[in-house]
Formats: C-alpha cells, structure tokens, sequence
C-alpha cells in the first residue's frame, strides 16, 4: 500500500508504518508559530485555577515561557502532548494533570473531575475548534481561551503537492481540520476514486465530509498514535 501522509516526518509513524509493508510519503502543510506574549491582567495563568493545553505547541508555550504552575490543573488533549506537560511539570508543586484523546472526552472529563467554579485558561492555536469553549461554557465553567500559536500553510506546499503523482496512493492521512482546509480542494480532483481517507479524530472526519462530499471513503482514526493510523490501514 502506498500511503500519503500530511505532516512532518516522524520516525514513530515511518518506522511502524514501513515495517508492516506500507510505503509512506510525508508532506508537511502546516507551519505553526509560537507567540511572544505578556501575561498581564487576564493573560496571567495566575488569576485561573487550570491550565487547558489541546497541542504540543500550546505546550512549547508554556515551556517556552516557564510558566508557574504550582497548584495548577491541567487538562491535556492527547497523549504525546501530555507526555510533554507532565515532564515540565515533575518540578512543580502540587500539580494536577487529566488528559484525554480528544477535546470532547476532555470537556466530559474536567466537568466530572473538576469543580464547575474552577476557572480555566485555555492554551489555543488560531485555528481553535469550539468543542472545548461550547461545551465548558454550556455548563457554566469560565474558560478563557487565550491564542499562543498561529497555524498556517507552509509557503512551500502547493510547489511540494505538485512534484507528486498523487493518483498513486491508496491512502492519505489528514491530522488536522486545518490540514482539510489547505488542501481539500486541491487533492479533491486528483486523487484515485478508490483512495481511502483516513482521518485523526471526528472533526477532521467531519471536514473531510464537508469538503468531499462524501465522493470517498472515510475512515476515523480514533487514537492518535501510529498504532492507531497503523490500525486503519492494515483494516483497509
């Protein structure tokens, strides 16, 4: 099987994925840049009793500002950004860390875990979806949603995508609705009618819906890891 894969190279996926016989193409579409912020009046993580991280780089942030966050709570989308935020946070205090797959499950688990007079700030990208906010905020929990990195295209791509036959692959593997964005219409035309969509987590199946309409098949991977990805190809 041959496999397109919409991100950075990563030893993780290329090992596992090319020990089990499938061919893997990495093509980065996104550059992300972590902001230089104060934190000032509201932006102080200190006026907030937890910290919502959703991405690795909302973790560079923290890291990258050394933020206090003795007594914090903080709720982690993802296991590999919570790998992240549980090493910086080994030198402090009294912290208390919840992590989850995805936002859905980690808005269920902070209204479980958490008291709702808990007031959060929440660590976010410019392309932030609204699961987290909606959901907390349907259920009177103060969330204030702070962006620590904007996410674009790489300049680079559209010249990248067109060096590529991309009717070849069986399978493209799309991380983010922002990766959909990008690139759904230019890939839209050119793929093979018998390519497979293979999506990380509901929303970005869900952009994928929205913009293939449903001409392909698509399939959700429901645990981020390479195991996960692994996992769907091999059941395709």
């Amino acid at each position: 099987m041959k496999c397109l894969l919409l991100h950075d190279p990563d030893p993780r996926y290329d090992n596992v994925l090319s020990d089990n016989n499938i061919q893997i193409t990495n093509l980065p579409v996104l550059q992300t840049t972590v902001l230089n912020l104060d934190h000032s009046s509201d932006n102080s993580p200190a006026k907030h009793d937890g910290i919502i991280i959703s991405s690795k780089h909302g973790a560079k942030f923290l890291i990258k500002n050394k933020i206090d966050i003795s007594g914090k709570s903080l709720a982690i989308v993802g296991p590999a950004t919570a790998k992240i935020v549980r090493k910086y946070a080994d030198q402090f205090d009294d912290v208390t860390l919840v992590w989850e797959d995805n936002a859905s499950l980690l808005s269920q688990t902070i209204l479980s875990s958490f008291p709702r007079s808990h007031s959060w700030i929440f660590y976010c990208g410019n392309k932030a979806l609204d699961v987290l906010p909606r959901t907390l905020s349907e259920h009177g929990v103060r969330l204030k949603q702070l962006v620590v990195y904007t996410v674009d295209k790489r300049p680079e791509f559209d010249k990248d995508l067109s060096l590529f036959d991309v009717g070849v692959f069986q399978a493209v593997v799309f991380f983010s609705p922002s990766g959909v964005d990008y690139t759904g219409e230019f890939l839209r035309d050119k793929l093979s009618d018998r390519c497979v969509l293979v999506a990380f987590g509901k929303s970005t199946a869900a952009a994928l819906s929205q913009c293939f309409s449903n001409v392909f098949v698509i399939r959700i991977c429901e645990h981020p890891t390479p195991s996960g990805v692994l996992d769907v190809l091999m059941s395709l």
